[in-house]
């Protein structure tokens, strides 16, 4: 095993580590040491370090960079989190099209490494959402609801693996496929 492989393992665990204590600054230290030595995972989590001001002031500038840098390097977790700054424009302005660009990329990498499924929920919400109000791509109501109900199975999953905060994106999931399914009905009734 390659030796600044191993190290920057160890460095990303050690961050957890003290993320899981509540230490961000001692797990921004070690992230950073990792990302400096190629660990792509540190790098994304030193995105959300900035993304949620876990070490003092909000910086979005630097949540897109990590980001950025970690999904340029194949990681579905950071293209799904660089596809929702283009969404919501928190480091700019707002690029629906680029950001469907980026969920769909999510996905991609998730199906061809089957990894990551803790996020699958998170993606196929917002390509249900994005098909759904033509957020960046026409809008599909039928493509709406294969995503929503893609969304709704992993959500279902997550229960059971009790991710963090699996009750939020559930009832999201729940409130569009509710929309989505009406706007479904009212489409066939008007046929």
């Amino acid at each position: 095993m390659d030796e600044n492989f191993q190290k920057s393992n160890e460095l990303l665990n050690a961050g957890a580590e003290a993320y899981r204590k509540g230490d961000y600054v001692t797990a921004q230290e070690y992230y950073t040491q990792a990302a400096k030595l190629g660990n792509v995972q540190a790098m994304c989590n030193l995105g959300y370090i900035y993304e949620y001001c876990r070490t003092g002031k909000r910086d979005y500038k630097k949540a897109f960079y990590c980001f950025k840098k970690a999904a340029d390097s194949g990681s579905a977790e950071a293209c799904y989190k660089v596809g929702d700054i283009y969404f919501y424009g928190d480091a700019g302005e707002k690029d629906y099209g680029l950001a469907f660009e980026y969920y769909q990329e999510a996905v991609q990498l998730l199906n061809e490494t089957n990894d990551d499924d803790d996020i699958m929920s998170d993606i196929y919400y917002r390509l249900a959402l994005c098909w759904y109000k033509g957020y960046g791509t026409d809008q599909d109501i039928l493509i709406a609801f294969h995503y929503i109900n893609e969304a709704e199975f992993y959500s279902y999953c997550d229960r059971f693996t009790d991710k963090f905060m699996w009750q939020s994106i559930a009832k999201r999931i729940e409130l569009l496929r509710s929309e989505i399914k009406h706007s479904l009905d009212e489409a066939l009734e008007n046929k």
